[in-house]
């Protein structure tokens, strides 16, 4: 679909402009997405597909500021309240067959992310995990260890553990769809809270891997201005916030 002048590098990662502090960093460990354009408004394409969440003036006006003079609102509300708000989740059941088939007709108003911006994702995470330096710990009890709460997160390690034991979605080595048989294995969408679809990724790896809820929500991050306040909807976005934290996904965006 057609979209504003300024929109039109930013619905895919396309990975020619670098931050200033990873210039002398190794290719796998450059973010393919480029840092979000200066607007001031949410995208042409976002407003287009769902006017009751983009539509509008921006930033929002809260209740805070139009009945302060009135009411006491809680400082908590008036900051951490969202400004947009969206759900994550992958479906299992939509596997394409690997077989020979006629080349691929890519729809003018696509959702999907390319696939380069997928795998790109993937090498720059994976770059991070193996060279990032370990937090440094101090000598403490397995109980001690179990309790901690580690960054900026707000529980402690032993809720956040469960919720890995607990959740197949939650172990990215878990196999879901077998890789032999099919060359999609599921799809992992992002959409509004009116359940319209935003963006779409074709996944091909076995288990439910980070590096696609990452590339939805850094393509979403191209189309809001710089001071929009994000609201994620995930039924493991909390493992998801612990590797933001542990390895620096998303650092740009996070409070």
């Amino acid at each position: 679909m057609e979209n504003e002048e300024s929109d039109s590098d930013n619905l895919v990662p396309v990975g020619t402009k670098r931050r200033r502090d990873e210039r002398d960093v190794d290719e796998a460990e450059q973010n393919p997405f480029t840092d979000p354009s200066a607007r001031v408004r949410l995208s042409d394409y976002l407003r287009s597909w769902c006017p009751l969440c983009f539509g509008g003036e921006f930033p929002r006006e809260s209740d805070g500021d139009k009945y302060y003079s009135t009411y006491m609102i809680s400082l908590l509300t008036l900051y951490i309240s969202p400004d947009v708000i969206i759900c994550l989740d992958a479906c299992f059941t939509q596997k394409r067959n690997r077989q020979a088939r006629d080349p691929p007709r890519r729809h003018p108003r696509t959702v999907f992310l390319p696939k380069q911006g997928l795998d790109a994702m993937e090498k720059y995470m994976d770059a991070l995990r193996a060279h990032k330096p370990p937090l440094k710990k101090t000598k403490t009890t397995q109980d001690d260890e179990e309790d901690r709460i580690e960054g900026g997160l707000h529980v402690p390690n032993s809720v956040l553990d469960r919720c890995k034991s607990g959740f197949t979605a939650a172990d990215e080595r878990r196999t879901k769809a077998s890789t032999q048989f099919f060359d999609d294995t599921a799809l992992m969408a992002l959409l509004c809270r009116h359940d319209i679809v935003l963006f779409l990724a074709n996944m091909r790896s076995a288990g439910e891997k980070q590096h696609y809820v990452i590339s939805l929500i850094e393509t979403l991050f191209q189309h809001l201005p710089l001071k929009c306040r994000l609201g994620i909807l995930y039924d493991i976005g909390c493992q998801v916030e612990r590797s933001c934290v542990k390895w620096g996904f998303l650092d740009r965006y996070m409070d």
